[in-house]
């Protein structure tokens, strides 16, 4: 709401009202100044004794129900309208408002029809909110046509770009959306939510230290606004600051008792610390208002998974999977829920497209190489075991990785050519083509998705993607980079990272894995990639500090990370630390040369058993007789 109609809105009140001192007159009018400030729950408590004490008076009720829409509680917000409308109140000055009631409790074809009623002056306004309502409908033609028509209203209400920019970022114009949350700020600077919508994509963009400061002055602000205290719980969690993080939590419950995202962010919390009993009961309390949201999917499937329920995880890893094909988390729990039920065929199905990916993680490797011998075939299983035992330079990934079919390649040529101005089909193509290895005409749709969405990073990172299958991977470092300057995530990172590695630039990639861990401290895949440079770089106490905070976070489940951490330990002569932890690798993956050979190389250098010692190193050579370090080891253990 913008300042000039709250300062109308106060006189009319004021007018209407008297302003005797201790009156409800004066109550009204500290409401108004409280939500001019952006503090709504203080604004309902003074109209609701505004209205003990003149409970006929229309604007009280009008304000009220403005006050209810902005704390997000539509029922509340319609029965004052309703309300103020029996008190004289014509339903063209309240149809905007209304219709805004009626989308949050999820009713877009009633807000669309009531918002048709506004009269004029709240043209804007009800252009917003029948945009908002064509998005909860699908209809992003006429969504958008809606938020033109707002523009074209009135383009100084900030309320109008926050829209906007919300419905850009739902669409993947991250750049559009950076463009008019900047907007939405410099026409009010201490608009919340455009402070913490701001904050949001600042989160996406450059990290999630950036975001802090945003959703610290939103607070400041509006202490108990719960979309900024929620936003920065999130931040504060994603950043290992876990004792903030359900401070924040904490407050909002207090304000909210029933407020489903934060008992999601504990349960989270909690599951972090491995108590997944605690993490099951603070789930439960969301009530199920999350169940259908991939973040909490993921989270029960997980609880679910630690706790035993193997079937009943897996009932919703395969309904995420399917609307979340690259969802790497969902899908390597999954392959682990068909492991423990004993079905390789299904774990080997599930974890290829990861697998089969350049990038794949050492336990999606190892999982895939056993399950394969689990069925049978040792020699297929060979290469994936032999990758995550030596971590390599990767090239850039897809986006989809899994190769299709002739014939799922041919529908998604028709669907593509079908709709090319429609970005999603176009990139699910694109995908397909990089995995199949048709990098020429990736390129070449890459290239016109790219022109056509400058400001969506998929864009970006395909045209990489398929410049890098091609092996020009300066080109491809310089088109992550265009990706990264709207949204620095971990794919984004990662690639650049690499990109930059093999072009010739590695202080390059390093300083950029320096920068996205300076924004994401707590990132794994980014913590192994330092700590696997610390490691070439016998920087040995500093791979130390990076394995043994992985280990804190994660476990003893992962058999390169224990196999690394005890050839650091090793090489600084702690030999009663290095050689337990390799005997932990050893026995997550005994067929694993690497493991065999770190345990045996240890036994035999620290003289705690020599003679066993030999014998592993043996048999890691039979494993990998090409492995120059192996040999090496085999060569100095017969001699000694």
């Amino acid at each position: 709401m913008t300042k000039h109609i709250l300062v109308a809105l106060l006189l009319a009140g004021t007018a209407a009202c008297g302003n005797s001192a201790g009156s409800p007159e004066e109550a009204y009018a500290r409401g108004v100044a409280a939500l001019e400030a952006d503090q709504p729950r203080t604004a309902r408590i003074e109209f609701m004794n505004a209205i003990k004490g003149d409970p006929n008076n229309s604007q009280v009720r009008l304000m009220q129900a403005r006050t209810y829409l902005t704390l997000g509680d539509g029922v509340a917000a319609e029965a004052e309208l309703r309300r103020a409308r029996q008190l004289g109140v014509k339903s063209a000055e309240t149809a905007h408002l209304l219709a805004h009631a009626y989308l949050l409790q999820n009713q877009p074809q009633r807000a669309i029809e009531e918002s048709k009623n506004a009269a004029y002056k709240h043209a804007a306004y009800a252009a917003r909110m029948r945009g908002r309502a064509h998005v909860l409908l699908g209809n992003e033609e006429k969504a958008s046509d809606e938020f033109d028509q707002a523009i074209a209203a009135n383009s100084n209400d900030p309320g109008v770009w926050i829209d906007i920019s919300r419905f850009r970022r739902a669409n993947g114009d991250l750049a559009g959306a950076l463009e008019t949350a900047d907007i939405a700020v410099s026409l009010d600077g201490d608009n919340v939510e455009a402070l913490v919508l701001r904050g949001e994509l600042t989160r996406g963009q450059y990290g999630l230290n950036a975001a802090l400061p945003w959703f610290d002055k939103a607070l400041q602000i509006d202490p108990n606004n719960i979309p900024a205290l929620l936003e920065r719980s999130a931040t504060l969690g994603d950043l290992g600051r876990m004792t903030m993080m359900l401070e924040g939590t904490r407050k909002v419950l207090s304000l909210q008792p029933k407020q489903p995202v934060a008992f999601y962010l504990q349960a989270m919390l909690a599951a972090r610390a491995r108590n997944y009993e605690l993490a099951r009961s603070l789930y439960q309390r969301t009530e199920g208002v999350l169940d259908e949201t991939p973040a909490g999917m993921l989270l029960a499937s997980a609880i679910e998974y630690q706790t035993g329920n193997v079937e009943q995880a897996m009932k919703r890893l395969d309904r995420l999977v399917a609307i979340q094909p690259g969802n790497r988390k969902a899908r390597r729990l999954l392959a682990a829920s068909h492991w423990r039920r004993g079905d390789a065929g299904r774990t080997v199905e599930t974890l290829r497209p990861l697998a089969d990916r350049p990038d794949a993680d050492s336990y999606s490797l190892t999982l895939m190489g056993k399950a394969l011998e689990k069925q049978g075939q040792a020699e297929a299983a060979a290469p994936y075991l032999a990758r995550a035992s030596h971590p390599q330079r990767r090239g850039a990934p897809a986006l989809l990785a899994s190769p299709a079919t002739k014939k799922q390649l041919a529908l998604l040529r028709d669907n593509a050519d079908a709709r090319p101005n429609h970005a999603p089909t176009q990139i699910l193509l694109i995908g397909a083509l990089l995995s199949g290895g048709m990098g020429d005409e990736a390129l070449q749709r890459a290239r016109k998705l790219q022109a056509d969405n400058p400001g969506a990073p998929d864009a970006h990172i395909l045209v990489g993607d398929a410049l890098g299958m091609k092996g020009d991977f300066a080109a491809a470092a310089q088109e992550y980079r265009k990706a990264a300057n709207l949204a620095f995530t971990e794919p984004v990172a990662l690639r650049m990272i690499e990109a930059l590695q093999r072009s010739g630039q590695g202080a390059s990639a390093a300083q950029v894995l320096d920068l996205f861990l300076l924004q994401n401290p707590q990132n794994v895949p980014a913590q192994l990639m330092a700590a696997s440079r610390h490691m070439e770089a016998s920087k040995w106490a500093d791979a130390i500090r990076l394995y043994e905070d992985l280990r804190k976070r994660l476990g003893d489940g992962d058999a390169v990370m224990l196999n690394n951490l005890a050839w650091a330990y090793s090489e600084q002569g702690q030999y009663s630390k290095a050689i337990p932890l390799a005997q932990k690798a050893w026995a997550l993956d005994k067929r694993n040369p690497s493991t065999t050979d770190t345990l045996g190389w240890l036994l035999f250098k620290s003289g705690a058993n020599k003679r066993q010692g030999l014998a592993l190193i043996e048999r890691a050579s039979r494993g990998a007789p090409d492995d120059p370090m192996i040999r090496q080891h085999l060569d100095a253990a017969r001699k000694g």
